[in-house]
């Protein structure tokens, strides 16, 4: 294979050939996942394998590497945003139907709302070490398209229901289903972008999430305007149906386009492979499968230092980020319409989308993880503050509110690039961690709603 007949310009700053060549060696010799050399097998094995990378591994120009960005971006990027906001979707839905319509036609009574909260939470809570550890033995574009193929089956199932029984069962299958992606979603990433692009990335993923509740929110008020009674089905039903089949649409999109993994994408040439591995061993970040044992990985998680710090700090801040699902339950409990309720949701989510943004670039920009996170706390502590003070008017409750989910929402994608960069030992340590932060955040909602949120109580806070 020829050099192509332009300027080339080399990835790594090697002085020399020699530098360069003792370079693709040591790395070579380290990776013990794709060679077992002693002294006497170093020779053709490596002298071949160094020969046939070097035009990779030396030679690729800066436009080469922004087109495999590109790529990755369209494909990769496009569906974990895609997919944040439709799982969101799926998650919140459940709160807009309630306040338009379900409530009534279901007579749903007492704590039987938060308890369709909780049981999502305990199937969700229940599968996502388990489904992390499986994404690993399987291809991702196939795994988390697989998954969300399940959830378009049971969420065009919640337009069906005629008891509040079979939300509980609808609820908790969800939640087991739709346990997979987020952490599934978040490790695929990490296992393709550096640190100068991850922090960027897992914003742009974060404040889909955020997108889709906002969008949620107004997709349910317009539907009560013009969709309401329709072939003589309720408006809050066909927020579901609307949501099943944009989910079944995300799926077929990430079924053609996922990629797997840097050396076993099949739509990217021998060469974006090997850059795309380049990429990630400049940091000594894993990206290949290994044979581990689950036992291993999770022997060698617990000596890990940094996982208990991870996963405290992960948990409270999910915790706090709980009260924005009640958010449209309050204005209707102070004497907004179920309209004016829904769309309440909407700059909320809208400012917090902005500021996780904001942050996630402000994080690469500076190459820091911590000072971009404290600070977003510092924002939320005043937010809780204003909102824990006294009963208040609903307009300063909800700039208070606005305040504290917009400081959580901003800290929110940092931290979990700084976990995605901490644990980077193997792709299974890193995604056995990423799905234990999730797991240790999921089980606060089996009892955070009937106790912190109980949408049974007065709300604190009066209308004009």
């Amino acid at each position: 294979m020829a050099k192509d007949n332009v300027a080339q310009t080399p990835l790594l700053p090697y002085k020399n050939d020699q530098e360069r060549d003792d370079n693709v060696w040591t790395s070579r010799l380290s990776d013990s996942s794709s060679f077992h050399v002693d002294d006497d097998a170093i020779g053709n094995e490596l002298q071949h394998e160094l020969e046939t990378s070097r035009l990779y591994y030396t030679y690729s120009t800066e436009e080469e590497e922004k087109a495999l960005v590109r790529r990755l971006d369209r494909r990769l990027l496009a569906f974990a945003m895609l997919g944040n906001l439709i799982k969101t979707m799926d998650n919140t839905n459940i709160s807009n139907a309630y306040i338009s319509g379900m409530e009534e036609d279901l007579s749903i009574e007492g704590k039987q709302y938060n308890w369709m909260t909780v049981l999502y939470m305990i199937g969700y809570l229940l599968m996502q070490i388990p489904s992390n550890m499986m994404l690993t033995r399987f291809r991702p574009s196939r795994y988390l398209p697989f998954l969300e193929i399940i959830w378009c089956i049971l969420t065009l199932s919640m337009a069906c229901v005629q008891s509040v029984t079979a939300i509980y069962i609808l609820r908790l299958l969800l939640g087991a289903f739709e346990a997979g992606f987020l952490p599934g979603i978040y490790f695929l990433v990490g296992t393709w972008y550096p640190r100068k692009e991850l922090g960027k990335r897992n914003a742009w993923i974060t404040i889909f999430g955020s997108l889709g509740s906002a969008l949620s929110g107004l997709i349910q008020a317009f539907l009560l305007k013009v969709a309401d009674g329709v072939l003589g089905i309720s408006a809050w039903r066909w927020l579901f149906l609307f949501d099943g089949t944009i989910t079944f649409a995300l799926a077929y999109f990430g079924y053609k386009c996922l990629p797997d993994y840097p050396s076993t994408t099949a739509w990217l040439s021998p060469k974006e492979r090997e850059l795309a591995a380049l990429r990630l061993d400049r940091e000594g970040r894993e990206t290949k499968q290994s044979t581990a044992k689950p036992r291993q990985v999770l022997r060698s998680l617990l000596r890990n230092k940094y996982i208990y710090f991870l996963v405290v700090g992960w948990t409270t801040l999910y915790l706090g980020m709980g009260g924005a699902h009640v958010l449209g339950i309050v204005a209707k409990r102070v004497g907004y319409d179920a309209i004016t309720a829904n769309l309440f949701t909407s700059p909320d989510m809208l400012v917090s989308m902005l500021v996780g943004l904001g942050n996630g670039y402000l994080s690469d920009y500076l190459r820091t993880r911590l000072w971009c996170i404290l600070p977003a706390l510092g924002l939320s502590v005043i937010g809780f503050s204003l909102l824990a003070a006294f009963v208040q008017p609903f307009g300063l409750f909800y700039v208070a509110f606005i305040v504290m989910h917009a400081g959580l929402a901003a800290a929110a994608p940092v931290a979990m690039t700084w976990a995605s960069e901490i644990m980077q030992e193997t792709i299974e340590l890193r995604a056995m961690a990423i799905a234990i932060m999730n797991t240790s955040s999921s089980s606060m909602y089996t009892w955070a709603p009937l106790v912190l949120w109980p949408v049974t109580g007065k709300p604190l806070c009066y209308l004009f």
